[in-house]
C-alpha cells in the first residue's frame, strides 16, 4: 500500500475519530472536588444544553432560590445521566488517584441519598412538601435511581440527616 493510500484510507478516518472524541470529551461531565470533598458535577449534557449540579445540605426552602418549585422532567434526566455516567466509567470519583471521596454534606461512609426535587406543593421559601428523585451514591459513584418520587417535608434540614443532601441544578457557565 502506498503512503498516499494509507493517508487517504487510514489517516482521515483516524483523525475524524480523534476530533469527534475530543469534541465529546470537551463536554464530558466530571466531579468538582474541593478540599477532598465532591462539591458537585459539572458538564452534564441534556438535550444539547449543559448543566452543573452542586450538592448542598439544608432544607428545600433554605437551599433553593425563591419561586423554585422543582426541576420537572430535568430532575429525572439529570439523575439518569449521573447513573449512566457512573456505570460506564465516564464519571469517576478518584481525581488524582484519591479514593472514597464523599459528597459535600454527606457524613455517611456507606452511601448517600441525593434528592433532586421534581415538584413541590408551593415554591421556595414556603413550600410544604417536595417530591424528589433519589439518586444513591456509594463506592465512588452513583449506583441507583429510585423509580418513584419521594415526598419530603420542604422545611426538614438535611444537616440533621447524615446520609441525605440536595442537588442544585444550574445552567453550566
Amino acid at each position: 500500500m502506498t503512503i498516499k493510500r494509507t493517508v487517504d484510507h487510514g489517516f482521515r478516518p483516524g483523525m475524524m475519530t480523534l476530533c469527534l472524541a475530543a469534541a465529546v470529551s470537551a463536554h464530558a461531565q466530571s466531579f468538582a472536588v474541593d478540599n477532598g470533598v465532591i462539591s458537585g458535577v459539572t458538564g452534564i449534557e441534556i438535550q444539547g444544553s449543559l448543566y452543573d449540579v452542586a450538592f448542598a445540605d439544608g432544607s428545600f426552602n433554605g437551599v433553593y432560590p425563591a419561586q423554585l418549585s422543582g426541576y420537572g422532567q430535568l430532575a429525572q434526566e439529570v439523575a439518569q445521566v449521573l447513573l449512566v455516567a457512573s456505570e460506564s466509567g465516564a464519571l469517576t470519583a478518584n481525581p488524582g488517584e484519591q479514593r472514597n471521596l464523599q459528597l459535600l454534606g454527606c457524613r455517611s461512609r456507606e452511601s448517600c441519598t441525593v434528592l433532586i426535587p421534581e415538584h413541590s406543593t408551593g415554591a421556595a421559601p414556603s413550600a410544604q412538601t417536595t417530591y424528589a428523585v433519589e439518586v444513591i451514591y456509594s463506592r465512588d459513584g452513583f449506583r441507583s435511581v429510585t423509580s418513584k418520587l419521594w415526598p419530603f417535608d420542604a422545611s426538614t434540614d438535611t444537616v440533621h440527616m447524615p446520609d441525605m443532601l440536595y442537588a442544585i441544578i444550574t445552567p453550566a457557565r
